[in-house]
């Protein structure tokens, strides 16, 4: 989620919060300036374009700044809500959003927070030191990953609030959580920015009014992100340089934190000590093999000093217990696996396999050691260009029917993406190394790098290193070596199938012709395939309705842009027709350019094309294409084709050439049109996946006529060397006489259901035998 989609600025919208003054809680609780924050964060989106009625402003003012802000709010059109209680706010995120429709959403919350047993909390402008009423940041994150079926399948979250520990706020009550509804959870990106780390405060300068993050934050958006669309990756970057040079230089000790959530599983990125809640009865047991295993206090002491430093555990460096450690191992990212780590490495091998059957038992957060970790980090920010497609592939294979990954990048996948796809692999259930019938199985973060190291072969030296690396992990995790040995053996099996196969992301195009062929309409039902084989139906109110090419044109550009790929990962257009419209549904002359757009918009110039045949109306004739299909498909690697010429135009000779080997996959196509109309539809009855024709020519072509496009090649690259001969007939169309066709029926891929439309009727099939 580095790089945002590009969403309208009329299609973002934001819930702003700036809370200075708590009315039931002591003076001491106010936060002068936190409405000034919330106010400018808003203004930044106006000046942007966000309509002022997309930002709900909620505000609970100090007395002497309620008529400033009032006034700017007004000034401006922003829906400004003065907040007194809990439900003032729950009402909003619960109520209000689900009548908004959009693509991003941006939520920042000035004011009081804790870390307590449920994670990061944030205190309700009605919380008071007897009633300390909050909600859960976890709880809201995951509630508004709904609004991903209004459409924000993008949100930002920016937090200035504190994250110190409950017990430094008094013991008068413990902090009081407010649970929202359970949500219908949908597949939502989001990207949290916290002020602070767990543990520290989010420092307020009194002097300016206005929260230390706050500034940073809203200087760095107003510099380098005036079109609302910031680098996420450098924005957080950039703000914990900015601290990290502040506090060398004496200034508050304070480091923002990033968490990025990818997928329903809830994988967080750069989570730096973000604590997760203990369960008692698991503290007792690992306190108990702690004081057991370690009769040297002493020892145990330095070891859990290595730790804290190792993973930044601030209260166990501050106040060393046996209790404290304990939470350390079983709430803070990694440090389990570090103390493992380190118990192995200094050979105590049976202490380290009893603290490996505790994680087993209790699976505390980060399979890997924060020196396994940053390895991995090293390695994977060396890793070679590949696409979101290709790790999702990947993961289907390794957890079927488990976690993708989103398509949230222009065309590859940068070291920071993978490294968050990592941690969901470490928080997928399973991630752990479990006890099979006879051993240990491999976890899901060991089976994805062996895969990658397999797929990437071309890389020896990078994917030995990754071989290594697994190999010591698998090691630690209590992994023989035979199981480790089949993995990598079963790795290079799959990926060696993988790249002969043909994938990466499609949009497939359902087209259907208007009744009247004077009018040149064409029904038309975009579906969009991110890589992973499943198809989604394109939102967009052109979507199934009759429309122009120029019009059918732009709805598939609009489908492709929402995959957010670059143009060398652009997907493949797969247009599905009925057999009968096959020759008769020019798609590949279609231009989608109007009087407004300065380059054409040719489809056939400017994306990868591959025609596929409907199913059949009759079920029996389209299962028996079927089986002709996958039988053909499974024989398309060895290159032959069948030429079909004029003089198969004769009797059933075609018929006889297309059946004489049921195994051949490709179709030549070189008779004059009336005919080759014919054998076309021949060749698609007989199951053939692959079949090569000139859709304008009227007379038969010579032998050599389709030599430049190379139909005996590759079958993955033949849609481009397509698209790149249209580009040709461009440049000279006499010199580059062929307008081809090509109709490239994948049987693996997944068609889209077929919509209550007419159909061509078994009759018309028949006269195709």
């Amino acid at each position: 989620m580095a790089g945002l989609k590009r969403v309208e600025a009329g299609d973002i919208h934001a819930v702003v919060v700036g809370l200075e003054r708590y009315p039931r809680a002591p003076h001491d609780w106010s936060l002068p300036g936190a409405g000034k924050d919330a106010m400018r964060f808003a203004q930044w989106l106006h000046r942007g374009g966000v309509p002022p009625q997309n930002i709900r402003l909620l505000m609970s003012p100090m007395e002497e700044n309620r008529a400033s802000l009032a006034a700017a709010a007004a000034e401006a059109g922003f829906d400004y809500r003065l907040v007194a209680s809990l439900n003032d706010v729950r009402r909003v995120f619960i109520e209000d959003l689900k009548h908004a429709a959009g693509g991003l959403l941006y939520v920042y919350w000035g004011g009081h927070g804790v870390l307590g047993e449920g994670g990061r909390l944030l205190f309700h402008p009605d919380a008071s030191a007897e009633d300390k009423l909050c909600l859960s940041v976890e709880e809201l994150r995951v509630s508004l990953t709904q609004m991903a079926s209004c459409g924000f399948r993008q949100q930002v979250l920016f937090f200035d609030a504190c994250a110190t520990f409950v017990e430094e706020h008094g013991a008068e009550s413990a902090p009081v959580v407010v649970p929202f509804p359970p949500p219908r959870r949908g597949m939502a990106q989001q990207f949290l920015l916290h002020a602070s780390r767990d543990g520290q405060a989010a420092e307020q300068d009194d002097l300016t009014e206005s929260g230390a993050f706050s500034t940073m934050l809203l200087q760095w958006l107003e510099q380098h992100a005036v079109d609302l669309h910031p680098d996420l990756s450098a924005l957080h970057h950039d703000v914990k340089k900015y601290f990290e040079e502040q506090c060398a230089a004496g200034g508050p000790s304070q480091t923002s934190v990033t968490c990025r959530y990818l997928t329903l599983d809830g994988t967080e990125d750069d989570t730096e000590t973000y604590a997760a809640p203990v369960d008692p009865i698991a503290r007792l047991e690992v306190r108990g093999v702690l004081e057991s295993a370690f009769s040297d206090k002493g020892q145990l002491k330095v070891l859990a000093a290595r730790v804290s430093r190792a993973c930044g555990a601030a209260r166990l460096a501050d106040s060393y217990s046996m209790k404290t450690f304990a939470e350390v191992l079983l709430g803070t990212p990694r440090a389990m696996a570090t103390f493992i780590s380190m118990l192995s490495t200094d050979g105590e091998s049976k202490t380290a396999e009893a603290f490996r059957a505790l994680a087993l038992a209790h699976v505390p957060p980060g399979l890997l050691s924060v020196g396994e970790y940053a390895h991995l980090r090293e390695l994977l920010m060396k890793a070679p260009e590949m696409s979101p497609a290709t790790v999702a592939a990947i993961t289907q294979h390794i957890l079927p029917g488990g976690i993708g990954v989103q398509m949230e990048t222009a065309g590859t996948m940068g070291g920071a993406q993978l490294l968050a796809h990592v941690e969901n692999l470490e928080r997928h259930p399973g991630g752990h190394s479990h006890t099979g019938a006879r051993r240990r199985t491999t976890p899901a973060v060991i089976r994805f790098t062996q895969h990658l190291a397999a797929v990437f072969d071309q890389y020896p030296r990078w994917c030995q290193q990754l071989d290594t690396w697994g190999q010591q992990v698998a090691q630690r995790l209590g992994v023989e070596a035979e199981t480790l040995d089949e993995l990598r053996a079963t790795a290079h099996a799959w990926a060696q199938s993988f790249k002969e196969s043909f994938t990466g992301p499609r949009i497939v195009v359902q087209i259907y012709p208007g009744p009247d062929s004077a009018t040149q309409t064409f029904t038309c039902v975009v579906w969009s395939d991110p890589g992973t084989g499943e198809l989604v139906r394109h939102t967009h109110d052109d979507n199934g309705i009759p429309l122009s090419p120029a019009q059918a044109v732009r709805l598939i550009e609009h489908a492709i842009r929402s995959l957010s790929v670059s143009d060398a990962e652009a997907p493949v257009v797969e247009i599905i027709l009925d057999a009968g419209d096959m020759l008769t549904v020019p798609v590949h002359t279609w231009n989608g350019a109007d009087a407004h757009h300065v380059v054409p918009l040719r489809l056939a110039v400017r994306r990868r094309i591959a025609l596929r045949c409907a199913p059949l109306a009759s079920t029996a004739h389209e299962d028996d294409r079927r089986t002709r299909l996958e039988r053909r498909w499974n024989g398309r690697a060895d290159g032959k084709a069948v030429y079909l010429d004029q003089g198969h135009a004769q009797g059933d000779s075609a018929y006889g050439r297309l059946e004489e080997d049921h195994d051949v996959a490709r179709v030549v196509v070189r008779a004059s049109r009336d005919d080759a109309t014919r054998m076309i539809q021949l060749a698609l009855y007989l199951g053939y996946p692959v079949i090569l024709w000139d859709h304008d020519t009227s007379e038969a072509v010579p032998d050599t006529y389709f030599e430049p496009l190379d139909p005996e090649g590759t079958i993955p690259e033949l849609p481009e060397r397509v698209r790149r001969y249209w580009a040709k007939v461009c440049e000279d169309s006499v010199r580059n006489p062929v307008r081809p066709g090509l109709l490239l029926d994948n049987p693996e891929r997944q068609m889209p259901p077929a919509p209550a439309m007419p159909r061509q009727s078994a009759s018309d099939e028949a006269s195709m035998r």
